[in-house]
């Protein structure tokens, strides 16, 4: 956007400012509050121009923006500013504006949303699980460990052969020592390479065995990766996993509110509806939100997406700290992840944009009332008090972010109420969804 200051509204602006500022200056020869304008102007030449440009950019700016009915987003920035020989000012900005499309119908949509239907197999698997939770380890004597069993091992090993890429590390070098005692290995476990189990399989506790492992060349952390480990073993116990029985006094362990076993059953079905009605909403709203930014295809502005892609790496650092991982200690490829977002990003923004003009047309605001109820639902989710959050929130200037929000939540609520909907039977959930529900009160080795 170019703009011309006019320079009658240049001078007016710094006989202003140079007037305000002789009250305030000390300049030898007079006294306070006595300082020329002419005097001011000369000293203070520079000072003036900043004050005077600080003051008429914006303004000049804001009217523009006002007249061509503009939609910015982000922070305007100026690209180039030359003052003419008449004190004039010609200056050019880059102003990032919401792009322009046009919105197709959003009404009356044909939406297909899921309905997840707990069968009694998924309750008997959470069962399972919850039953696996509170397995106990019972030392084995009288027989050799198998598939299934905890074996507590003292290790020591040597790294030979070759590195990942395919380099000869052994040639002039003393081979590296692995020691570790006391280590826990599940045979036949997800995650326990097959040497360890075929190695260990038959030991009982004194035995010492020796064997080797051949890592894969993708293995974390990477000095083990393609390399050969020459392994002694050491055992010091095997232990088995024994399952509770599944009745009135297991459903007491899980919830000493639960009588029976009955109890039990019941309190997992409700637990699983809930998540499959959870699930269910969530889905469909995803998917409705899918349909509509396949049904509105544009572009979309790049530093928007940008911040987007940052924002999702953001998410997913907490997620990682959340877990006790340290994401700055890890040697993968951030920035190739943080790329791999790229389009769910653009897609996301695309949408944030379709829902903003639909509360546009459907004049849909947020009040205060629904502002300070979603951030006390924030507020309770990260264990803080309402006031604290909202200080911060005001401090960093979010609370315009979180009204975005809900004004969009509240757009999406207005196509699902309008369209023409149809329900699709899903039967259960899937087993990751009954595992986590199988957590509760035990742990696992």
């Amino acid at each position: 956007m170019r703009l011309e200051i006019p320079a009658e509204t240049v001078r007016a602006e710094t006989d202003k400012i140079a007037a305000d500022l002789a009250h305030k200056v000390n300049v030898p020869g007079f006294r306070r509050g006595h300082v020329p304008k002419s005097v001011v102007k000369t000293r203070f030449r520079k000072e003036l121009r900043d004050e005077m440009l600080s003051q008429v950019l914006p303004h000049s700016l804001g009217n523009a923006i006002k007249e061509k009915e503009l939609k910015v987003i982000g922070e305007p920035s100026v690209e180039d500013l030359k003052f003419k020989d008449d004190e004039s000012i010609d200056v050019i900005f880059n102003v990032e504006v919401a792009p322009e499309f046009v919105l197709s119908n959003y009404k009356q949509l044909p939406l297909t949303k899921p309905v997840y239907v707990i069968r009694d197999e998924d309750v008997d698997k959470t069962i399972e699980h919850l039953r696996d939770n509170h397995a106990q380890l019972v030392p084995v004597e009288d027989r050799g460990a198998q598939t299934g069993d905890l074996v507590t091992v003292n290790l020591a090993g040597q790294i030979a052969g070759q590195s990942a890429g395919g380099e000869d590390q052994s040639a002039g070098t003393e081979p590296e020592e692995i020691k570790q005692d006391e280590l826990n290995i599940e045979l036949g476990a997800d995650g326990v390479l097959k040497e360890f189990t075929e190695g260990l399989t038959g030991v009982k506790p004194g035995d010492l065995r020796t064997f080797t492992v051949n890592y894969p060349a993708e293995y974390k952390p990477e000095k083990f990766a393609g390399r050969s480990v020459n392994y002694t073993a050491e055992v010091t116990v095997v232990r088995t996993r024994e399952l509770p029985e599944i009745d009135d006094e297991f459903a007491t362990t899980i919830n000493e509110e639960l009588r029976t076993i009955d109890d039990l059953r019941a309190d997992v079905r409700s637990k699983l509806e809930h998540e499959a009605e959870h699930r269910s909403d969530a889905e469909f709203r995803s998917s409705t939100m899918e349909k509509l930014i396949d049904r509105n295809r544009f572009d979309v502005p790049e530093f928007v997406v940008e911040k987007q892609m940052d924002s999702r790496m953001n998410t997913l650092f907490r997620q990682m700290s959340g877990r006790g991982m340290d994401p700055r200690t890890l040697k993968v490829d951030w920035e190739g992840i943080r790329e791999g977002q790229r389009e769910k990003a653009e897609r996301e923004v695309r949408g944030s944009f379709i829902l903003d003009r639909i509360a546009e047309i459907e004049t849909i605001d947020v009040s205060e009332e629904e502002l300070s109820n979603e951030i006390k639902q924030y507020a309770d989710n990260i264990g803080q008090s309402e006031d604290v959050l909202r200080a911060r929130l005001t401090k960093d200037g979010s609370l315009d972010s979180i009204r975005e929000q809900v004004r969009n939540r509240k757009a999406l609520d207005l196509v699902i109420a309008s369209a023409e909907i149809q329900t699709e039977e899903k039967q259960g959930l899937s087993d990751e969804a009954t595992a986590e529900h199988g957590q509760a009160g035990g742990g696992q080795v």
